[in-house]
């Protein structure tokens, strides 16, 4: 009885070396997989909302995108859920989203606590226009999502390009680039960007010096500022240079008619708006147009 007792412990203590019995001679054990986040539908509000989401592959669970959103080509075809700021809860409800994911310009705050009433998860993140801010939005983003491969893919990649672009801007010319950052808002309308702007923060990293200063976001442009700004560089959104009639247009703009020697630089619409994923791309091309050299990208 004694031996039978001692038997039965025996067995019971080698289970678990006979439960890893079947992993092959060899071969290392499979690795731990990270738990699988269920995604509902997405409504994104805000570019860089929006750009980090497909950038980490979400793109298809994307039912609803609001109007700055469409300045990226990924979400042009999604429905529409109009301004930012403007949102309303009936629409968004209709599209069956589980999730808004949204920068923190959208509103009404009415409109955002109808959404949650309604059932809606609704998650708002930073706008800031600061790097840092940038990498927190992109790392917060894939947690939530369930895609931390890919963001820190997309963060290494983003990093690259800052780390290129510096090492082009300490390539310092005589004298500071000076940059004017417009854009147009509405017909003969045309904003210029000061400090605490996305665009401020590119011209930055360009390693370039904001031709405005003394006042934060964005005001109307005037003849009198644009003399007293003697940009080197006038950088402006695509769409706005087209519907300028082009460079020549722009040189036709009063007080940019009276500044010599400046040079156009045209960016996508987005980066006016936020600091996304390919900011580092912008910023290249700012420094492609201030003719500093290359840097080999590995």
């Amino acid at each position: 009885m004694k031996r039978a007792s001692w038997l039965v412990a025996g067995l019971l203590l080698a289970q678990p070396a006979l439960a890893a019995e079947p992993q092959a001679k060899g071969k290392a054990p499979a690795a731990a997989k990270a738990p699988m986040v269920s995604v509902p539908k997405l409504v994104t509000v805000g570019p860089a909302i929006t750009e980090t989401v497909f950038a980490l592959g979400m793109g298809e669970q994307v039912v609803g995108v609001d109007d700055t959103s469409l300045a990226l080509p990924v979400a042009r075809g999604r429905p529409r859920v109009g301004y930012l700021r403007a949102l309303s809860s009936e629409s968004l409800l209709a599209l069956g989203a589980g999730w808004l994911l949204a920068t923190d310009e959208a509103g009404p705050p009415g409109v955002l606590e109808q959404l949650r009433t309604g059932g809606m998860e609704v998650v708002v993140l930073s706008n800031k226009p600061t790097v840092d801010e940038a990498r927190l939005r992109i790392r917060t983003l894939a947690a939530k999502l369930g895609r931390m491969a890919e963001g820190d893919a997309v963060i290494a990649r983003l990093e690259k390009d800052l780390k290129r672009a510096e090492a082009r801007a300490a390539v310092k010319p005589a004298k500071p680039t000076r940059v004017l950052s417009l854009y147009a808002r509405g017909a003969n309308a045309l904003m210029v960007a000061g400090s605490e702007t996305a665009t401020n923060e590119l011209i930055r990293l360009a390693g370039a010096v904001n031709a405005v200063s003394g006042y934060s976001g964005h005001k109307p442009l005037t003849a009198e500022a644009a003399v007293l700004a003697a940009p080197d560089i006038i950088m402006l959104p695509a769409s706005t240079l087209t519907a300028l009639g082009g460079e020549q247009g722009l040189r036709a703009v009063p007080g940019l008619s009276q500044v010599k020697g400046w040079k156009v630089v045209p960016i996508d619409d987005v980066h006016f708006m936020s600091l996304g994923p390919q900011l580092g791309k912008a910023v290249h091309l700012l420094q492609d147009g201030m003719g500093l050299p290359a840097r080999d990208e590995t």
